[in-house]
């Protein structure tokens, strides 16, 4: 035994000495495998991007700890790391070199509060850029000559909005199918308005657009508040009619469209008119324009029958009176003829209108309509044509009843 207190005498306790390497190892095991998946919450900072990983960090008043986020990762993160944002960060912990960092998986916020926030941070930002004003709003047409549909293509949305259409006044129309849900529809719907707004099919421009997508949480609709999209519906020559979820449903897309629907059957009821109703509304203008004819005519009859009365004698002042009213009858005759002739040329084309897009019109141009003769239902795609199916062709002389074979 020694009296060198600087000497430490190995045998004296029970603590166990370890090398620096075997340590930090022990350490890093804790760590890695106690902390193997952790939810951390915090404010992100310092946010620097190195070879497409992201190097952060998330902090809470003066305690940080780093974050990195692999490049592989970035993709398929539904949230974009943003300075300054409220975050609950999910991945596991790794230890290196005595230092540890939380190695980033996903990123969420934290309740619908926290997203309230960021959507009402971004409506006053566009708000205060003028994307909400009326006067930037462009207007729909009356009877649109292509209507494009960005939706996805399953689901009832888009069968129902085609049943409207058809209904009401059968349009030509072009899907543009994008998924509704998660991150991927920004990027797939700021590419079906940009196809539409710089094509042409079958050398027709869509001059109408609609986004729809039934209801759902806020989770579900949030990237319809997305800024990049957005701007681009905003900026879109074309006119957009939004058609996001149902009626308490509203998105910061809806602000920016040209119009919005509360649901997408309501958005099918305002791209087209109703074909009875527009039939209405020309007999009611004829009806009109006859009733307004024979006011004319008989306010001129006065007229004229109380200029007679005025006459007096002697008798050239009587025929000279009668000459002026006979120059007005002609006058106002040849008023009448151009009137008339206006309104006609106005009624036929109207009624060419409703003729072109007539469903006789349309077989005539050698198109059919095929119906299961046992359901009586349309048939609107090959693959629901089975063998030894009964059918009906409709063709614009008639009708013609067939039996399939195989494919």
């Amino acid at each position: 035994m020694t009296d060198n207190k600087l000497i430490d005498d190995l045998n004296n306790d029970n603590i166990p000495i370890f090398n620096v390497s075997k340590i930090t190892k022990e350490i890093r095991n804790l760590l890695e495998n106690k902390y193997s998946y952790v939810k951390i919450k915090g404010e992100f900072s310092k946010i620097k991007l190195w070879n497409g990983h992201i190097f952060t960090s998330l902090k809470e008043g003066e305690e940080v700890i780093d974050v990195v986020i692999w490049k592989n990762k970035l993709a398929q993160l539904e949230i974009e790391p943003k300075e300054g944002d409220e975050v609950v960060c999910s991945g596991s912990i790794s230890a290196k070199n005595s230092k540890y960092q939380l190695v980033l998986d996903r990123i969420a916020y934290e309740g619908e509060g926290q997203l309230l926030k960021k959507k009402e941070e971004l409506k006053k930002k566009l708000q205060k850029e003028g994307l909400f004003e009326d006067k930037h709003k462009k207007k729909l047409p009356y009877i649109p000559n292509l209507i494009g549909i960005i939706t996805s293509k399953s689901g009832s949305v888009l069968h129902e909005m085609e049943k409207i259409i058809n209904e009401r006044f059968s349009v030509n129309r072009i899907l543009y199918p994008v998924t509704v849900q998660g991150k991927i529809l920004v990027k797939e719907i700021i590419s079906a308005i940009e196809y539409f707004n710089n094509s042409r099919i079958k050398g027709v421009k869509a001059d109408v657009l609609i986004i729809a997508r039934g209801g759902g949480s806020i989770e579900d609709l949030w990237y319809f508040n997305d800024e990049d999209l957005c701007r681009a519906v905003f900026n879109s020559k074309i006119p957009i009619i939004s058609a996001i979820g149902h009626e308490p449903d509203t998105n910061l897309i809806d602000y920016v469209a040209d119009h919005r629907a509360a649901t997408p059957s309501e958005a099918a009821v305002i791209v087209v008119p109703d074909r009875k109703e527009l039939v209405d509304k020309l007999n009611k203008i004829f009806e009109r324009f006859q009733k307004a004819l024979l006011n004319f005519f008989k306010e001129k009859s006065v007229n004229i029958e109380q200029n007679f009365n005025k006459l007096r004698t002697p008798q050239q002042v009587y025929i000279q009176k009668k000459k002026e009213s006979a120059q007005i009858m002609k006058r106002y005759k040849n008023v009448a003829k151009i009137f008339i002739s206006s309104k006609e040329e106005k009624l036929k084309n109207l009624s060419k209108l409703l003729e072109i897009v007539s469903p006789d019109n349309i077989l005539k141009r050698g198109y059919t309509y095929i119906k299961d003769s046992k359901s009586d239902t349309y048939i609107k795609n090959a693959i629901d044509i089975k063998s030894k199916l009964n059918i009906k062709i409709k063709f614009h002389d008639g009708t013609v009843e067939a039996i399939t074979k195989k494919k």
